[in-house]
């Protein structure tokens, strides 16, 4: 992590960060403290508008067949951090500083962070039902959190009128940070485009409303560090994650090799 704030104030590319490509998609190296600091900081400052993705296997697996997809992961204005052990493995080959990055653990961090950064969060994604689970939650283990506003979209396909609501919706409040829990890739989609409309980050961080909430169970911290959280995941929801894991991560093995065969991984500050 770039030592000098200064150097990219105002900026919203990645150059705070050594990245490290795999499958062709950009990941920051940092650990976990690095980057609750680096959010908390620029959402303070208001360093403009970034969507902050925790991309893991399936992320890659996609951008490996939809060209368009890929562009989203690719484009300024984001950050991906790994939020996925076989994403780290791959780091490692080059950069053996790269760690994981949770996104729940980075939603959980932050929030457990409010009594010394009161900050205004916005919570988007989820049913009206689990974002009721989630406030009551979030004010029994984060009382000093500070909910600005919620949305909770329609169960539709991503189109323009989609996007506007989102806008819409975030725009009526003030707050200091974004959270997107729409599933991937709906959600890089629509934090892309809130991104872009907002001077704030917009993070992307998948199940995290759910775990916090409890309506889906958290693997426990021992298997979240083993590296078999996706098993543990497939296990508890093997009809709606049956895809992305078990075909999902061959098709990561499959883009990440090809891509390690024939470009270099690190690159600095992208």
């Amino acid at each position: 992590m770039n030592a000098n704030p200064e150097r990219q104030s105002g900026s919203h590319d990645r150059s705070d960060f050594d990245l490290v490509n795999v499958g062709g998609i950009p990941f920051a190296v940092a650990d976990l403290q690095q980057t609750v600091r680096w959010i908390v900081d620029r959402a303070l400052s208001r360093r403009g508008g970034i969507n902050v993705r925790f991309a893991n296997a399936w992320n890659v697996a996609l951008a490996g067949e939809d060209s368009a997809y890929k562009r989203l992961l690719v484009q300024p204005g984001c950050l991906n951090f790994p939020d996925g052990t076989p994403v780290v493995w791959f780091m490692r080959a080059t950069q053996r500083a790269a760690r994981r990055v949770r996104g729940p653990s980075v939603f959980r961090e932050i929030l457990k962070d409010s009594s010394r950064e009161p900050l205004r969060h916005f919570l988007l994604g989820g049913s009206p039902r689990m974002l009721e689970a989630l406030q009551h939650r979030m004010a029994v283990e984060y009382p000093a959190a500070r909910v600005s506003g919620i949305f909770s979209p329609p169960f539709a396909p991503i189109d323009e009128a989609y996007i506007k609501a989102c806008i819409e919706e975030v725009g009526r409040v003030e707050s200091d940070i974004i959270w997107v829990g729409l599933g991937t890739p709906k959600q890089d989609f629509v934090g892309t485009e809130i991104a872009k409309s907002v001077n704030i980050p917009v993070l992307n961080v998948g199940a995290a409303f759910d775990f916090v909430a409890q309506t889906i169970p958290e693997a426990p911290r021992l298997v979240q560090n083993s590296g078999f959280e996706w098993l543990y995941r497939l296990l508890a929801e093997p009809r709606r994650l049956g895809r992305r894991y078990l075909y999902g991560n061959i098709r990561f093995l499959i883009v990440s090799v090809g891509y390690l065969l024939q470009r270099p991984l690190w690159s600095k500050g992208e």
